[in-house]
């Protein structure tokens, strides 16, 4: 099961070839007045530290989150953030439990604690805490999880460290990429899903341009938290977008984050601008802030410490996550398709002179940063008095027919393209919310082709990227390791693009062969619509 956490630490190239790494940086050893956490399996003994005592007050590294309010005091452009102070004056995150997914969470850390529910996070981890309250990394080195808490829900306004975008929702901690199971992961995205509304997810599969399928549990944990979450309100599900954009990575090829249902998220720098790793896919729905060359982000680090260091879409997730658990507040009653709604509506169109802005029946649209970067004031503003589209029961879909034209892809040529047409007739879906494309082709190297859907208005989801897959070189990070990118195989496509858009027309599947040397077959496809 390839999974690794979507931060970068300074040696970023490194970091995103390893499966299961602990990527981020800071954190330490336990301090004076600690007490060890002895466990099977541990490599170092994990330090636990006493409860802090409640106080309040004016939290000082505040002024550091730029991602909260951005003044320029990272060198970058002022008002690039979260628009979090308005989304504040009207909610905090209270009453609203979110789950931290991740490979360790110490939950303990002063500015955690006050949030943490008692008795509802779960260590997954084999040994004599196994099954605990307890889900603490294990080695001095995994912050990622603690990172991540910290940004969904530090506790603000308590006159230490910084604040989470919702300093008040509570939280707990799972630790299932810990044991690297499927069952766990499945587990876990399904844990007590009538008290825990959203799971934040900062993981995905490896940046390396290839093909990687979900789990067939893990597709089943998110429907079944789709219909049965919240009471039928739906649970929500966010996921970073990955980070390999250096290495031609795009989000759909990563089947853990194209899937209907999930928030998936891309990052901006504190200039509004597209980082370095950053990653493109139809199935990304907004962007949040996190680090490019520089301005990483301020969260919360082992053993009650602090880090300045965090990056990739494991920043940019939870961000979304917390204004989630505000808009929850502001109006319980939304279910997961009137909060990706929003949150797409009220999406702000970052560098809005980039060409690459288009209409989207009402939305604007950019391939790079899906609807925009979340706006938490404007998306919590519109909650209370967003009129509910229904959840899973309410969502219609239609479906074509399975297509298989078998017709050979020209080498090396994008004139000379390839299609194959859908007409969608009789379905009354006038408004579509996401499309699912099953694809499959016999080629000796995915990595040439060219994927493009075309909608019968003309608006085009690029689904797939012309690339070379390939890993870093653990000697060398400079260096690029040829693998070989996956087969088309069903392969599910996901995309957003078409928010909004009628579903009837006829619908293009283009596909060109943009790099000499392989040939190949486009073999069949069939898409499902899902909307209202």
């Amino acid at each position: 099961m390839p999974q690794v956490p979507q931060g970068l630490p300074t040696a970023a190239v490194v970091c995103a070839s390893l499966v299961m790494a602990a990527c981020g940086g800071g954190g330490g050893g336990g301090g004076p007045g600690t007490k060890r956490l002895n466990e099977a399996g541990c490599t170092q003994p994990y330090f636990l530290t006493a409860a802090p005592t409640p106080e309040s007050g004016a939290d000082p590294l505040l002024a550091s989150q730029w991602h909260l309010g951005n003044t320029g005091q990272s060198g970058g452009t002022p008002g690039e953030d979260l628009r979090i102070a308005g989304a504040w004056q009207q909610a905090s995150g209270a009453g609203v439990q979110v789950a931290v997914v991740d490979s360790g969470i110490e939950v303990l850390h002063e500015d955690l604690r006050p949030n943490i529910v008692a008795g509802g996070s779960f260590n997954y981890r084999p040994g004599a805490h196994f099954g605990s309250d307890y889900p603490l990394p294990c080695a001095a080195g995994n912050v990622h999880g603690t990172a991540v808490a910290g940004i969904v829900a530090a506790r603000g306004g308590n006159a230490i460290g910084g604040s989470g975008v919702a300093p008040a929702a509570s939280m707990v901690g799972l630790n299932p990429l810990s044991t690297n199971m499927d069952a766990d992961i499945a587990h876990a995205l399904g844990y007590q899903r009538d008290r825990n509304a959203i799971y934040a997810n900062s993981w995905g599969s490896p940046d390396t341009g290839a093909l990687y399928s979900s789990d067939a549990s893990f597709d089943a944990a998110i429907e079944q938290g789709l219909a049965q979450g919240r009471g039928g309100l739906g649970s929500i599900f966010v996921f970073p977008a990955g980070n390999g954009g250096n290495f031609e990575d795009n989000s759909n090829y990563d089947g853990y984050v194209n899937k209907r249902g999930q928030i998936t998220v891309c990052a901006v720098d504190d200039n509004g601008q597209r980082p370095w790793y950053g990653e493109t896919g139809a199935n990304v729905l907004v962007c949040a802030p996190s680090s490019n060359t520089r301005s990483a982000i301020t969260t919360t680090g082992l053993d009650n410490r602090y880090i300045a260091d965090f990056t990739g879409t494991s920043a940019s997730s939870p961000m979304v996550s917390g204004t989630v658990a505000l808009m929850l507040e502001a109006n319980p009653a939304l279910t997961w398709r009137d909060v990706q709604l929003i949150l797409a509506r009220t999406a702000r169109r970052n560098l809005p002179g980039s060409a690459g802005w288009t209409s989207n029946f009402g939305l604007w649209h950019h391939p790079d940063f899906g609807f925009g970067t979340v706006d938490a004031a404007a998306a919590v503003a519109a909650a209370p008095g967003w009129q509910t589209v229904g959840g899973s029961v309410e969502q219609k879909y239609c479906e074509s027919g399975v297509r298989n034209p078998n017709v050979a892809v020209v080498d090396n040529s994008l004139d000379q393209a390839v299609s194959d047409t859908v007409s969608i007739a009789g379905c009354d879906i006038q408004e579509i919310e996401f499309i699912e494309v099953r694809f499959t082709a016999a080629h000796s190297y995915s990595g040439d082709l060219q994927i493009d859907l075309v909608s019968p208005n003309g608006l085009t989801s690029r689904l797939a990227e012309a690339r070379v897959c390939s890993i870093p070189d653990p000697d060398d990070p400079r260096r690029r390791l040829g693998i070989h990118c996956g087969n088309y195989e069903g392969w599910r496509f996901g995309t957003v693009r078409h928010l909004n858009e009628p579903a009837t027309g006829n619908w293009i599947l283009r596909v060109a062969d943009l790099q000499a040397g392989d040939v190949g077959t486009f073999q069949g496809w069939q898409m499902r619509i899902w909307g209202r």
